[in-house]
């Protein structure tokens, strides 16, 4: 018994040890808190979605390893270090995803870049980074919100989100760089969900109420949002099933904020 014990364990060992060579890292120090003032929610919730579900990477990685990845780069991401995730491929060009600190630029102040070698036309990682077809992303950073460029703030957003649906404004309001409209999201949602609305637009309530209450630091709601979420998708005769994706990246998101809080 004691021999089969030993031989799990170094079997274990092995296992793990190939793992990580699968995910390799350039970076810098390690350190207690983001060194960029980032609130972890706005940094998990930009990232995740944008590193590994416009990449495909969700299809190859485990909740741990994209933990470990977000983790890492949230920990050692400075204004002079950057850091750079190299993960091997089946086949083809190693996937590379880099976070970067870009101050002081001309149209959005400080800014978090995430730059892959994902080509969005033929869906594969490439050797050379193609700067038409490369996904990267550009996040204002403002006072602990990581804002994607599309998301900023204006007159006319707000005014074209409040005529698009009952969801987009709410949207809006959790991830735009206004601090202003915060204490609107909670009522707004409130509103939506005790609705006669259509089932995909409370779809997209729930998908919300569950990131306001990560947001808000209770995953314990935020897991009673996304069951929610879930149930009505599985029963709802009017919503497309190729919206099971967003049950998908929410449950991920979760999941990675479950184990930031561990």
């Amino acid at each position: 018994m004691k021999n089969i014990l030993i031989l799990f364990n170094l079997l274990v060992i092995s296992l793990n040890s190939f793992a990580q060579s699968e995910i390799t890292y350039e970076k810098g120090e390690l350190h207690s808190e983001n060194q960029l003032g980032i609130d972890l929610f706005y940094f998990v919730h930009q990232t995740f979605a944008d590193a590994f579900y416009m990449t495909d990477l969700y299809k190859q990685l485990s909740d741990d390893e994209m933990y470990s990845i977000l983790h890492t780069a949230y920990y050692s991401v400075t204004k002079d270090q950057k850091v750079l995730v190299k993960i091997k491929q089946p086949k083809g060009a190693v996937a590379r995803l880099g976070f970067n600190f870009m101050g002081n630029t001309e149209k959005l102040g400080d800014i978090l870049v995430l730059a892959t070698n994902f080509n969005r036309e033929s869906r594969t990682f490439e050797k050379k980074v193609d700067p038409e077809q490369s996904i990267y992303r550009w996040y204002k950073i403002e006072q602990g919100k990581l804002v994607y460029r599309k998301d900023l703030y204006s007159k006319e957003a707000e005014k074209e989100n409040r005529e698009k649906n009952s969801y987009s404004l709410i949207g809006m309001y959790l991830f735009d760089d206004n601090f202003e409209n915060d204490d609107k999201v909670k009522p707004l949602l409130d509103e939506l969900l005790a609705s006669d609305k259509e089932d995909i637009e409370k779809l997209y309530g729930y998908l919300y109420l569950g990131e306001y209450w990560i947001l808000n630091n209770n995953l314990t709601k935020a897991e009673e949002a996304l069951n929610n979420l879930k149930d009505l998708l599985r029963n709802s005769e009017s919503i497309p099933k190729g919206y099971s994706l967003i049950a998908n990246m929410a449950t991920t998101e979760l999941e990675m904020m479950k184990r930031f809080n561990n």
